[in-house]
């Protein structure tokens, strides 16, 4: 309750917590208590993308508000917290697919293009800086003795992820020289790792930020190529996703291409080892990484056929795919 005071003087609430934020209700408003590592005008421009889209008519969207200070930012003990404010509000029940084609439409007409969210046209560049990262902790972890069972099983596969991440790479660089696009193809507002929430009871703005649509189709599409389930088209979700997405708003060639690529970069084990970082359980680690390594055999094969399976003809179209 101490960081709201900052915010909102006598505030009274009650204890919420939605997804993995924590926060407080009041008879109109819900208020989410953020920890945060990003610089303030990074939550300035999410705010302003936000303003944007509830203006639009999203109103289900947790923004930052100012402190007492008049700063969205609030130091205590060391760390640096934000608060959003959400207005009550009941959701749609609109398809997933449909939503987020409807959210992207908008997010691409927002005014602006924002200098420090904006990760448009730079994959390539952000993918090599964050192998760079890994790259320096698995140096590091190389010396650590005695070595962990999830430590020992992250250097024998990390020169794996380069390779896959090379790839991605090389993969997007030459996608960036395709002039087969449309008005589909400009930025727009996007979340960092899309995960339904168009279909939650509330959307926070700090998980915003301006990039090609395919960002979240990717994303959205990433879990289901670790599944081991055979589909056919009529129980497909990936195929009846896409397909329902571009009743909306149709591909182009580039962002066909685009989603590959992205989806050929291993983000997903990146993510993992990355929270994974300050874990003391290493054992239960361990395991964990381990079934999601045994699953990206079917991720890659899976992969392999990704265009065939939504009846896409990649040498008719001119669409480079890996052959593993």
């Amino acid at each position: 309750m101490s960081i709201i005071n900052h915010y909102l003087a006598n505030f009274h609430g009650e204890e919420i917590r939605i997804d993995n934020y924590y926060g407080y209700q009041t008879a109109d408003h819900t208020y989410f208590i953020v920890p945060t590592t990003q610089p303030e005008v990074v939550h300035l421009e999410q705010g302003w993308c936000a303003d944007y889209l509830i203006n639009k008519g999203y109103l289900r969207i947790a923004k930052p508000i100012q402190n007492l200070q008049e700063q969205l930012i609030t130091v205590e003990n060391g760390k640096n917290y934000i608060v959003l404010k959400a207005k009550k509000t009941q959701r749609n029940n609109e398809l997933d697919a449909a939503q987020l084609a409807e959210f992207h439409q908008t997010g691409g007409l927002y005014p602006y293009t924002p200098n420090y969210i904006s990760t448009y046209g730079i994959w390539q560049s952000l993918w090599a800086e964050r192998l760079g990262t890994f790259e320096a902790y698995y140096e590091k972890q190389i010396e650590v003795r005695p070595v962990s069972r999830y430590l020992r099983l992250f250097i024998d596969t990390f020169p794996y992820l380069i390779g896959l991440t090379e790839n991605a790479i090389q993969y997007v660089q030459e996608t960036n020289q395709e002039h087969r696009f449309d008005r589909v193809d400009q930025g727009c507002i996007t979340f960092q790792r899309y995960n339904n929430q168009l279909e939650r009871d509330v959307i926070f703005s700090d998980q915003f930020v301006y990039d090609h649509p395919t960002r979240d189709l990717a994303e959205y599409v990433r879990p289901y190529l670790l599944n081991n389930e055979k589909q056919t088209k009529a129980n497909d979700p990936v195929y009846l996703f896409l397909t329902e997405y571009e009743k909306r708003q149709p591909l182009s060639v580039f962002s066909w291409r685009l989603l590959f690529a992205r989806l050929l970069c291993p983000i997903h084990l990146f993510d993992f080892i990355e929270a994974s970082m300050d874990v003391t359980d290493k054992e239960e680690t361990f395991y964990a990484y381990q079934d999601l390594l045994e699953k990206q055999s079917n991720y890659e094969r899976q992969l392999k056929g990704f265009f065939f399976r939504l009846g896409i003809d990649p040498n008719s179209n001119q669409i480079p795919f890996l052959e593993w």
